[in-house]
């Protein structure tokens, strides 16, 4: 009985030492990446030392981080491949194949956007998909696929909600350039946001008082 409880102590012992280790690990490679101290950031996250204390996905969304702080766009896709080509959950296979989405839409790659966009549309999540399909269909495909549906919308929004489906409503009105359309939706989306920033610093400054 001895032995079993002093073996139990060292394993709590253990994994105490080793979580402590992974945090400090960890807390390390961000203060680089924050710092952009790239060189001491692979030294690290390429020893023996982080391999075997930090998982493959952690390793490597760090990695993809780095790599997007300094846009090296081959070693982005690179590390896109290998973590969706990983057995990822489905809460895992949201957040990269939305990351990666966004960030091929921010540079309208028409090739990747596409990938990303027919993998979200596997996913079970409808309202993912709507959203990043009406974003394809704006800043890519450049139709007005979904002009109708986000004016619908509309009427059933209270006016803090409204500054989104505005703006995206206005950035389809310029792709068929109707310039008047446009600028209406999109300084009633300024005012929206506005209205909804205005009522944040309220709710800070109540909390705060």
């Amino acid at each position: 009985m001895k032995i079993l409880a002093i073996i139990a102590v060292v394993a709590v012992v253990m994994i105490a030492l080793i979580s402590t280790l992974k945090k400090s690990m960890v807390k390390k490679l961000i203060h680089y990446l924050e710092e952009s101290e790239f060189e001491s950031f692979y030294k690290d996250i390429d020893s023996t030392k982080t391999k075997l204390l930090l998982p493959k996905m952690s390793i490597l969304d760090m990695k993809l981080n780095a790599e997007i702080v300094q846009q090296n766009k081959n070693n982005i896709d690179a590390l896109f491949d290998e973590i969706c080509s990983l057995p990822l959950t489905p809460s895992q296979k949201e957040h990269y194949y939305m990351k990666a989405f966004n960030y091929y839409v921010s540079l309208s790659d028409k090739k990747h956007t596409k990938k990303y966009i027919h993998l979200i549309n596997e996913l079970p999540n409808e309202r993912m998909k709507l959203e990043a399909n009406r974003v394809h269909n704006i800043y890519i495909l450049k139709n007005d696929k979904d002009l109708r549906s986000l004016l619908v919308e509309l009427k059933d929004m209270d006016d803090e909600q409204k500054g989104v489906n505005e703006y995206l409503i206005s950035l389809i009105y310029k792709n068929k350039n109707d310039m008047e359309n446009a600028k209406k939706y999109e300084e009633l989306s300024k005012q929206h946001f506005a209205l909804v920033d205005e009522k944040t610093a309220e709710k800070v400054k109540g909390s705060q008082s």
